[in-house]
């Protein structure tokens, strides 16, 4: 949650403005205690938006360092979304490795045209060519991923053969 780092924000220019210009704060915080206890409507907030966007511009911020820290909070949401998705992924292939060491004894082997094959188990489903490097997985019916062969997967083959 890198949007709760406020390490990017200025602190010394929030304090030098905080002593040099107090009272401007206290005239906004006057306006904005005005604008809710007066103004009913959803205009309200609009206003008490562009008090607060005009105490920012006032004590040195510009927008567009305003701009860069919602930039720089995108940016690292999305960051932190791939890194999710990466976990997930090898998560799954994990599982699925798991799966064929322990259900390859009940392995069934299909061979198709063309040097394809098949093998179903109860929760896997691996497809692949004859002497290829990449295989690709599905598991419980979810949508296959390919994934390089490696020595589990080679004897996974293997043994779904001799189980024929």
């Amino acid at each position: 949650m890198d949007f709760l780092d406020f390490s990017n924000y200025e602190w010394e220019t929030w304090l030098t403005f905080i002593q040099e210009r107090w009272y401007v704060l206290v005239i906004g915080l006057i306006i904005v205690l005005i604008v809710v206890n007066v103004v009913k409507t959803v205009a309200k907030w609009g206003i008490i938006l562009l008090v607060v966007l005009a105490l920012i511009m006032y004590s040195g911020y510009s927008l567009e360092d305003v701009k860069n820290i919602s930039a720089g909070l995108v940016t690292s949401g999305i960051e932190e979304l791939k890194e999710i998705g990466t976990k997930v992924a090898d998560n799954v292939k994990q599982d699925a490795i798991n799966a064929m060491v322990a259900e390859a004894g009940s392995a069934s082997y299909t061979a198709g045209e063309g040097g394809s094959f098949t093998i179903k188990t109860e929760t896997l489903t691996v497809t692949g060519q004859q002497g290829s490097d990449e295989v690709s997985i599905s598991v419980k019916g979810a949508p296959a991923f390919k994934v390089k062969s490696n020595d589990v997967i080679d004897s996974f083959i293997a043994q779904a053969q001799n189980n024929k």
